[in-house]
């Protein structure tokens, strides 16, 4: 199982979670998936609606999920994952992460340390195991 993101995306997505720095910042990732690997081709910004612990927790608002979800049905794609940035913390799944995680899907975590960019991960949960896996990550383009 890989994750292939476009190279483009990526470069978007590390200037959104820099961008955003001291706060966790989140969006849906776009694409398909194919035989169990996930292609991202784009990507939707979504307001975290968490406020209060925006430093270590992200809630994406159901409206930006709505239009991000149109976004891809117009372009015959689907919402196939999260990503989201973990500030001044490594790239790690949480538990929280885990609570809050959907079947079939990719999560991207961002690590950012003082504003830069310093590793991404992509996760997906193994619901039998209740444990996120790492999956591989191709950046492409």
């Amino acid at each position: 199982m890989v994750v292939k993101i476009n190279k483009s995306v990526n470069d978007d997505l590390i200037k959104i979670c820099e961008e955003g720095f001291p706060h966790e910042v989140c969006g849906v990732l776009i694409g398909n998936k194919k035989e169990s690997n996930y292609f991202i081709q784009s990507s939707y910004i979504c307001e975290n609606l968490n406020k209060e612990r925006a430093s270590d927790r992200y809630e994406l608002n159901p409206r930006d999920y709505i239009k991000a979800e149109d976004y891809a049905k117009s372009n015959n794609q689907a919402i196939i994952g999260i990503y989201h940035s973990h500030p001044n913390h490594p790239a790690i799944a949480s538990e929280t992460d885990k609570l809050y995680a959907w079947p079939d899907m990719i999560y991207l975590i961002y690590s950012i340390y003082d504003s830069k960019f310093k590793n991404l991960i992509s996760w997906e949960i193994n619901e039998k195991k209740d444990i996120f896996e790492e999956i591989k990550t191709s950046i492409y383009g």
